[in-house]
């Protein structure tokens, strides 16, 4: 049986957010006779989801709909494509930004140093 903090380093989460979202009534996890949880298979595709629906951006309010709509299809991909429309977004403007970056040492490994005079 996998640990809590087991089952979040697997998902790149933290055993605290696997808590929350218990909490939350995103995820139900059973427990043994000692409160111990117990992640099995359904459990452990639900922390995956909830990981990947984490690192695309979705507020928590967002994914409390998208797991509340599982069964309405047309819902579920509205709302990941408006996640993924932000996702690319964010994506871009990194491109972006790594552009600069790579221009700037570019520069500065191309021009005299300029020292600062008092």
């Amino acid at each position: 049986m996998k640990s809590i903090s087991e089952i979040a380093a697997q998902h790149h989460l933290t055993a605290s957010a696997i808590r929350y979202y218990e909490s939350e009534g995103l995820i139900t996890i059973q427990r043994n006779r000692i409160g111990n949880r117990l992640f099995d298979s359904k459990s452990e595709e639900r922390i995956r989801a909830l990981s990947y629906l984490h690192q695309a951006g979705l507020s928590l309010s967002e994914m409390k709909d998208y797991i509340s709509h599982l069964a309405d299809h047309d819902y579920e991909v509205e709302l990941l494509q408006a996640s993924r429309q932000r996702l690319e977004n964010k994506i871009t403007q990194l491109n972006r930004t790594l552009q600069f970056l790579d221009y700037k040492i570019e520069y500065h490994k191309n021009n005299p140093k300029i020292t600062n005079s008092k």
